[in-house]
C-alpha cells in the first residue's frame, strides 16, 4: 500500500514538473521580436520622385525581409514631403512628437536644410541621402549623410577624362543649383590639375526646356567634350539638344544621368557619355541573393538607386539591434559607421559623410558598360 501510495505521488511530481516545464517553454516560443519605429521622410510623388521611389523600393525590400527573420521588427511609416521644405517640417515635427520614432530617413538637400534642426533638438538620429553636398550633417551631432559626393566622384571622372580618353579642352552646361556648382568646381579643379583647360559654361534653371541658344555659345569654343548636369526633362533635354548639334562630343556627369526614365528618353542619343556609378560586386552571393528577392517582388533587377536603399535598410537595422533602441548608441553605431555591403565597405568620416569605391561607366548602344574600376579618392582615403 506504501509503494502505490509512493508511486501516485512521485508520478503527481512529474507530472506537475513537466507541466511547469511547458509553461517555462511557452513564453519563449511565444517571444516577440522587438519593435523600432523608422520614420522615412521622402518625396514619393511629384518632382524629385524617381530618385526617392528607387531608394525606397530598396528601404522597403530589406525591411521586409528583417522583418521575416523575426530577430527585430521595422515598423516603417513613409510619407510624401513632395520636395516641399514646409510638408517635410511637418512630417518631421509628427514623426519626433507624435509617432516617437527611433530613427528618421530622409534626403535632397532642400528638405535636409529645413529639417536636420529638428532632429539634433530631440536628439534623434536621422540618415539623409539623396544629397550630395558634402559635409551637410558635420554641424549636427544626430544627422549623418550616405549618397554620392559630388567631391569625390566628379575628381575621379576628371582624371579618367584627362588620361583614359586624352580630352584636353571643356566646358559645361549645368542646372543652377548646389549640385551643378559643386559639378563644375570639383571637376575643373582636378582637370585643369592634370593639364586641361575648361572654358566658359552655361547653367540653365530646372523648368528651362530650350537650351540651344546656351548650347550655341558652348559649342562657339569649340570643345573636346561637355559636362550636361541636371535632372529630369531639363536633363534629357539638355542631351537631345547637344546632340542635335553633335553627334559624337562626348558627354559626362553625374549620377543624375543614370536612371531608366533619362535612358529611354534618350535612346541613342544617349550613347557616347561617361559617368561614375558607384562599386557592386554582381557575383556576390549578397547581390544574387537580394536581387533574386527583387526581382520576384519588382519583376527586373535592382539598380544602383535601389542598392542604396537595401544596404542603408540594412546597416540602420544592424545599428538598431546592437543598440536596443537606445538613440546615443545608434547614433555612435553611425557615426563609428564600418561595414561591408552591397557597395563594398562603408565608412562614415569625419565629416559625417559615407564614403564608397565607384566606377567609371560608358553609355553603349543602349547599355551602361563598366570601363573602369576605381577606387576612393585620394581626399577620401
Amino acid at each position: 500500500m506504501r509503494k502505490l501510495v509512493f508511486l501516485i505521488l512521485l508520478l503527481s511530481v512529474v507530472l506537475i514538473a513537466c507541466n511547469e516545464t511547458g509553461q517555462k517553454k511557452k513564453p519563449k516560443r511565444e517571444r516577440e521580436a522587438p519593435t523600432y519605429t523608422i520614420g522615412v521622410n521622402l518625396p514619393l510623388t511629384g518632382n524629385g520622385s524617381y530618385f526617392a521611389e528607387e531608394v525606397g523600393k530598396g528601404i522597403e525590400l530589406s525591411f521586409e525581409y528583417i522583418n521575416e527573420s523575426e530577430r527585430i521588427f521595422i515598423n516603417a511609416l513613409y510619407e510624401d514631403n513632395k520636395l516641399n521644405p514646409k510638408d517635410a517640417v511637418t512630417i518631421t515635427k509628427k514623426f519626433l512628437e507624435i509617432d516617437d520614432v527611433d530613427l528618421i530617413i530622409s534626403g535632397y538637400t532642400p528638405i535636409i536644410k529645413a529639417t536636420i534642426g529638428l532632429v539634433d533638438q530631440h536628439k534623434v538620429p536621422m540618415l539623409v541621402t539623396l544629397s550630395s553636398t558634402g559635409g551637410i550633417a558635420s554641424p549636427y551631432e544626430w544627422a549623418f549623410r550616405d549618397f554620392e559626393l559630388e567631391s569625390e566622384v566628379m575628381p575621379l571622372l576628371a582624371t579618367y577624362a584627362y588620361s583614359g580618353l586624352d580630352l584636353r579642352k571643356g566646358s559645361w552646361l549645368v542646372v543652377n543649383d548646389d549640385m551643378g556648382a559643386d559639378a563644375v568646381k570639383f571637376f575643373s579643379a582636378k582637370f585643369t590639375e592634370e593639364g586641361g583647360e575648361m572654358a566658359e559654361g552655361e547653367v540653365f534653371e530646372a523648368s528651362e526646356m530650350d537650351l540651344r541658344n546656351k548650347i550655341n555659345k558652348l559649342m562657339a569654343n569649340e570643345p573636346d567634350f561637355i559636362i550636361v548636369i541636371g535632372r529630369g526633362s531639363a536633363m534629357i533635354n539638355a542631351c537631345r539638344q547637344i546632340r542635335e548639334r553633335d553627334l559624337e562630343i562626348p558627354i559626362l556627369s553625374n549620377n543624375t544621368v543614370d536612371n531608366e526614365t533619362v535612358w529611354s528618353a534618350l535612346g541613342e542619343s544617349g550613347d557616347n557619355m561617361w559617368f561614375p556609378r558607384l562599386h557592386i560586386d554582381f557575383e556576390s552571393k549578397r547581390y544574387i541573393k537580394a536581387n533574386r528577392r527583387f526581382q520576384e517582388k519588382y519583376g527586373r533587377d535592382m539598380n544602383w538607386l535601389n542598392i542604396y536603399g537595401v544596404s542603408i535598410a540594412n546597416y540602420l537595422a544592424r545599428g538598431l539591434r546592437e543598440s536596443g533602441g537606445d538613440k546615443e548608441a545608434m547614433q555612435n553605431f553611425l557615426r563609428t559607421l564600418n561595414v561591408s555591403s552591397l557597395r563594398g565597405m562603408l565608412v562614415m568620416n569625419e565629416s559625417s559623410d559615407v564614403i564608397i569605391p565607384h566606377v567609371i561607366y560608358k553609355r553603349i548602344d543602349g547599355k551602361s558598360v563598366p570601363v573602369e574600376e576605381v577606387t576612393y579618392s585620394q581626399e577620401t582615403q
